[in-house]
């Protein structure tokens, strides 16, 4: 008897001290990386050295083809930074004209980089992610399986045993609490976490743009944690995608289908308050990981990266800079890591806005983005400040003035057409400015574009 008390005990010990292993996991920032464009292995060691500067501790490679010769690219690259900065694979397991990825894919996904010293590894295991996957049907696709489970666990089998891998999927859920058990139900200990993406990164689609709310949130993370899981949050600075000449006009925009409109808005605009709010709720909430949507996804215009590809996607975007959302998200970061709001050390100034008004009409557009009539024709300037000053906003001949406290300030207000620029002053001298490179027109528009423009100084 005494001896069977002494094993539960040890037992107990034992469950214990596992228990604060994992309390101990360090919180951890990932940036959704979408691997398509043949870049150097100077480029990408650069965006790698950016990405670990500001507090990203991973790459999660997003790919809906397998691209092997691209993928040695970025291995090779994260391990001559000579860091610990780390790599795992998103698959993306959808259709369209670019291709597919096949199970016999996602096995070498899964075995290729296995002892690579650049691949991210979790509570012992190596982590592996997914966007969507879930669906039968994909599956049922292949002779092989009857459903989504079988497919991953025979996925799983293949490249050595669902025991070595940490599986954190985006498996799409109504957003409810009882939806988040159903897909943990569903496939059980097929996973050991969930991400959010359309749920959590960008406000609820609905007849009216809203500001993000973190109900979402908090039913991932209560079933997560009723049903021993983790919880992937996501934030997202911005929303925009106009990629077909004639898509705002298709059946999908107008029926307000959000999966398939390619002209469409998420989110109420309000510079970097979409960006930050999210960051104050994950850090509030404390999820044990948080993915950024995205790095450099630059058609949907939520990248936080500048656009150092010379991908043609990526030039596209090449004067629309979001290198002020990276910036501010450093902060956060750091915030989310520790627990604590850093002491600001520096004066910062940030500059925010689209170009054209929602009402300026384009002339090789037949229809309106989706959503655009919501938007708010407002340029914001966010300062940081290590003690209070004022700050001048300028819009085309209008200006503002506003009285800023130490800590991180917003202000707006409506713009002009014209140049964009803010100024910060103490004591009657002016301490720093920061000039938007691209004016606000109205006139002699081709196509809508609501990307977020955005100048750090």
């Amino acid at each position: 008897m005494m001896r069977s008390i002494n094993m539960i005990q040890q037992l107990v010990l034992l469950l214990a001290f596992v228990s604060c292993a994992r309390a101990a996991d360090p919180r951890l920032v990932f940036a959704h990386y979408l691997l398509y464009a043949d870049d150097s292995v100077q480029t990408l060691k650069a965006e790698i050295q950016l990405a670990q500067s500001k507090g990203i501790d991973a790459f999660a490679l997003n790919t809906n083809v397998w691209r092997p010769a691209l993928a040695d690219k970025i291995y090779q690259a994260a391990q001559e930074v000579g860091s610990d900065f780390k790599l795992f694979f998103s698959a993306d397991i959808h259709s369209d004209s670019n291709g597919n990825l096949s199970p016999a894919n996602i096995v070498e996904m899964m075995t290729k980089y296995k002892s690579h010293s650049n691949q991210l590894t979790f509570q012992g295991k190596q982590f592996f992610s997914a966007w969507l996957g879930s669906d039968d049907s994909w599956w049922q696709s292949y002779t092989s399986y009857s459903s989504a489970l079988s497919g991953w666990q025979d996925v799983f089998t293949q490249a050595g045993g669902k025991a070595n891998y940490f599986f954190v999927p985006f498996f799409p859920t109504d957003g409810s609490y009882y939806g988040v058990l159903g897909t943990i139900d569903k496939f059980n200990d097929t996973i050991d976490g969930l991400m959010a993406w359309d749920t959590s990164a960008w406000p609820y689609y609905d007849s009216t743009l809203q500001t993000p709310s973190d109900d979402r949130d908090k039913n991932y993370l209560q079933a997560c944690n009723d049903k021993g899981k983790v919880y992937m949050a996501t934030p997202s600075p911005w929303f925009f995608k106009n990629v077909q000449s004639d898509s705002c006009c298709s059946s999908a925009c107008q029926n307000s289908d959000k999966d398939n409109c390619q002209c469409q808005v998420k989110g109420n605009y309000q510079g970097p308050g979409l960006w930050l709010t999210r960051w104050q709720q994950i850090i509030s909430l404390s999820p044990p990981l948080v993915e950024i949507a995205t790095w450099n996804d630059w058609l949907e215009s939520s990248y936080v990266a500048p656009p150092l590809s010379q991908g043609d996607n990526a030039k596209s975007v090449a004067s629309f800079t979001h290198r002020a959302y990276l910036d501010l998200g450093e902060h956060y970061i750091r915030w989310y890591k520790t627990g604590s709001e850093p002491t600001v050390t520096e004066d910062s100034l940030y500059l925010f806005y689209y170009t054209s008004s929602k009402n300026a009409v384009a002339n090789a557009d037949s229809c309106k983005v989706l959503n655009s009539e919501q938007l708010s024709d407002k340029v914001y300037v966010t300062a940081v400040l290590t003690e209070a000053a004022t700050v001048v906003l300028n819009s085309g001949s209008a200006s503002q003035t506003f009285s800023a406290q130490a800590g991180i300030n917003t202000f707006n207000m409506d713009f002009s057409e014209g140049q964009q620029s803010a100024s910060l002053s103490r004591g009657g001298a002016v301490v720093k400015t920061v000039n938007g490179d691209i004016q606000i027109s109205n006139s002699g528009i081709s196509r809508y574009n609501f990307n977020v423009y955005s100048a750090p100084a």
